[in-house]
């Protein structure tokens, strides 16, 4: 069962989904959508440095960078999601402190040209959901889901009393709230899910003036991070729909009915890869330089566990139903990254003006899975899986866009010892199936607390639609596949504090 947990190949992709599908998964894991550095955020580095995570735009940039330098950076995230369901909308929110980066930069000594290293850590995704939705369903409930025969949940809904026979000969299985009635009363539900994706990598990088004006830059780095999901479904019976007797009872000889059933949900992953850039920066003139770069596709291996339970409470208040299952180890599974070609121009200097604009090449629909590798399995199993990765393949790349992120930054420097930057970032729907791009507004300064201190402040607010699948069923009246979805604004706000101590 942990093969296919929550997996559906025809449920929605990435960008208003069931979060939890292996493809959905490959592309949160796979893309970048932060950068830890209080200096460099959303400000494009291709074509010219703005501080220590420059590298990850262009590792050619750090070789521009003019002294070297620890630096060290926290960041607060807030995010809010304003959720409809049901007719209801409810708003919910969440605050967080993490580190940015840890790491340093160091400019050696040269006769001519220049060469600059550096390493340490710098957190490249961040990606906090959190919504509760609730309201009365007259369409359909979660035990919907519980009794086809593929489901992960059928054993252990059966356990928990949230499935039982639907006929007096035991032919089918059939939700405990549609039992004995010929169209279904309707039954309240209260949701609350919550997920976390951060990623960072420890790198080493270094960038050099090659030839004259021509600087080349190559980063090497692991790849690490955590994934962290948590839902918690409970449907109640508040208005005594489900009026009957036919549960055996421990408190009295009449017997009961369903009071309530939650359904509860844990996912735990952690992520390790490895990843290489290479850039090369042309400066045209005093005023003008050229970047590109390309992050080379590479491969993540992702090591998951997971948790389930349901338990159903009754009426007269007797011992519950209660089930669950777990993994008994580690799943492993691994995601084939495309890379990513960078390209871009910076202005530097004109009247105190500085102006970077670059964009990002991704074709997501060359992301791909491998179900079967770490993994100790039986001929059969690994055949089903190559079946499913195959499935799976085959719908990233026709669900998947070709993107190309935009970033743009520009700068102004009052004086020596203080500098202010403003930017903005457009990133393209990852999926065809939503259309859910984003926007980022950035801006912050630069300010040099004493001759070898700076202050890095970087304040970053996004704003999208989305939409989010709670469960999936089959309608056998209408024939056809069906999901409950939540429609979401979302908007996030980051700071980003940096400190650099220069040397």
């Amino acid at each position: 069962m942990m093969l296919i947990l929550f997996q559906s190949v025809n449920a929605f992709a990435q960008d208003g989904s069931n979060e939890i599908l292996y493809s959905n998964l490959a592309l949160q894991f796979s893309s970048q959508n932060f950068n830890g550095d209080a200096g460099t955020g959303y400000f494009p580095s291709v074509a010219a440095p703005n501080g220590y995570g420059s590298f990850a735009d262009n590792p050619a940039s750090v070789a521009l960078i003019k002294d070297g330098f620890f630096n060290f950076t926290l960041f607060n995230n807030q995010v809010e999601y304003e959720n409809s369901y049901l007719g209801n909308t409810i708003v919910s929110d969440d605050n967080s402190t993490k580190l940015g980066n840890l790491g340093f930069v160091y400019k050696l000594p040269t006769e001519q040209g220049s060469f600059v290293l550096g390493g340490g850590y710098n957190q490249l995704k961040n990606e906090e959901r959190v919504y509760r939705v609730g309201g009365r369903n007259n369409q359909s409930t979660i035990t919907d889901q519980f009794r086809e025969p593929n489901s992960d949940y059928y054993d252990i809904a059966f356990n928990a009393y949230a499935i039982d026979w639907g006929d007096v000969d035991s032919t089918y299985l059939e939700s405990i709230f549609r039992i004995g009635f010929q169209n279904f009363p309707g039954i309240s539900q209260n949701a609350e899910v919550t997920s976390s994706t951060n990623i960072g990598e420890y790198s080493f990088f270094f960038g050099t003036e090659f030839q004259e004006n021509l600087f080349l830059g190559i980063s090497a780095g692991l790849t690490s991070g955590s994934y962290k999901y948590r839902r918690n479904f409970l449907e109640e019976d508040d208005e005594n729909d489900y009026n009957g007797t036919f549960i055996p009872s421990d408190v009295n000889d009449v017997g009961t009915d369903i009071s309530s059933i939650l359904t509860h949900d844990e996912i735990d992953a952690e992520i390790l890869g490895f990843s290489m850039r290479g850039g090369i920066i042309y400066e045209v003139s005093p005023k003008l330089n050229v970047g590109v770069s390309y992050l080379i596709p590479s491969t993540l291996v992702i090591r998951e566990s997971y948790y389930s339970s349901i338990l159903t409470e009754l009426d007269d208040g007797s011992t519950p139903f209660e089930s669950d299952f777990a993994s008994d180890q580690e799943y492993e599974y691994r995601i084939k990254k495309p890379g990513q070609l960078s390209a871009g121009f910076a202005l530097k200097d004109v009247a105190g003006f500085s102006l970077s604009i670059s964009g990002e090449y991704i074709d997501h629909s060359n992301l791909s899975l491998d179900l079967v590798t770490g993994n100790d399995l039986g001929f059969d199993a690994e055949v089903d899986l190559i079946d499913q990765q195959s499935d799976l393949d085959a719908s990233m790349e026709e669900n998947y866009n070709q993107v190309i992120n935009l970033k743009s930054s520009l700068g102004y420097r009052i004086n020596n010892q203080f500098n202010m930057k403003a930017g903005y970032a457009f990133l393209p729907a990852k999926s065809k199936v939503f259309e859910a791009d984003r926007n980022i507004i950035s801006g912050g300064f630069s300010a040099n607390i004493t001759e070898n201190i700076v202050l890095d402040i970087n304040g970053q607010y996004s704003f999208w639609e989305d939409r989010s699948e709670l469960y999936n069923y089959y309608d056998y009246s209408d024939d056809v596949a069906r999901s409950e979805v939540v429609d979401q604004q979302v908007s996030t706000f980051k700071i980003l504090a940096g400190i650099k101590f220069l040397f």
